[in-house]
């Protein structure tokens, strides 16, 4: 299988077989036009079955993806893609005829953990990804990722959690690494592209580093504790490079403990397994699953 993971700067791409992916590479994403992008992207899927032929192309992407028809609903960052039949432009494009499915790129991650990750035998969880723009997120449950009616479901960045000081702001823009850097640029006096948020997880140790990282980690807590007080999952797995640093999750669950209503709802919050490879892994097994619902 030809499987893809669709991002705003760059589209990675790999063969997959029975879960393993080989022969990984990336291209910049056209993100001026939907031909260029369905042009890039045929591209380099029939130059990846003149090598190896395969039996099917699974895409990983951002926004709401209708599933049943394999088209964008909206494309996150990448405008152009809005209200899209993405399937149908690239088979249209392809000298060769194999079936397309598409799924959302935080679905795709929950998949990648629950057939090969740390959500394996777990049939209620959800996910939630930090990302340098917002916060990602995904609900398995029952046995099966929650789309909901309008494939709107899991979109735990659009929470509104701080009302009467900032109005309609979103999650996004709190929980962002962008906006810890930002806040880590405000305090000490820096440009905030110079700050590497990944770098200030390793210097909690200093006062003053810790207090502005709490600062932001309280809002991921909160999401946390809201996802977790709205769906009652077995876990919740946590993505994203920040996600991935060893003082990450003692951080997040010290401020879980201090949230009075805790000891109510206290459920395991891990890190995911994947991080870099999600959505290529991901996108395979939401193939796989949909191929053989239908």
């Amino acid at each position: 299988m030809f499987t893809l993971d669709v991002g705003y700067n760059f589209t990675r791409y790999a063969l997959a077989t029975n879960g393993t992916l080989r022969q990984t590479a990336a291209i910049s994403t056209p993100v001026d036009s939907a031909e260029a992008f369905y042009d890039a992207v045929a591209r380099i899927a029939e130059q990846a079955y003149a090598r190896t032929p395969y039996d099917g192309i699974a895409i990983s992407m951002p926004g709401f993806v209708d599933v049943r028809r394999n088209t964008a609903v909206t494309g996150g960052p990448i405008k152009a893609l809005y209200r899209q039949p993405v399937a149908d432009e690239i088979a249209s494009r392809l000298r060769f005829d194999v079936p397309i499915r598409m799924e959302n790129d935080a679905n795709c991650a929950a998949l990648a953990e629950r057939y090969a990750g740390n959500a394996q035998k777990i049939d209620d969880f959800a996910l939630i990804t930090v990302t340098d723009t917002g916060v990602g997120g995904s609900l398995f449950l029952d046995g099966r990722i929650r789309h909901g009616r309008e494939w709107r479901a899991g979109e735990i960045g659009m929470m509104i959690t701080n009302y009467e000081a900032a109005g309609c702001r979103t999650l996004h823009e709190y929980i962002s690494t962008e906006s810890l850097s930002a806040r880590y640029a405000e305090e000490f006096g820096v440009a905030a592209e110079t700050v590497v948020p990944s770098s200030l997880l390793r210097r909690l140790e200093d006062p003053g580093v810790r207090g502005v990282v709490e600062e932001w980690g309280r809002y991921v807590a909160a999401c946390i504790f809201n996802v977790i007080a709205t769906v009652d999952p077995e876990c919740i797995l946590v993505g994203g490079t920040l996600g991935q640093e060893l003082a990450f999750l003692p951080l997040i669950q010290n401020l879980l403990e201090a949230h009075p209503e805790w000891k109510y709802f206290r459920t395991p919050v891990k890190r995911c397994r994947h991080t870099a490879n999600a959505g290529l892994l991901g996108a395979y097994y939401a193939f796989v699953t949909a191929q053989r619902a239908s």
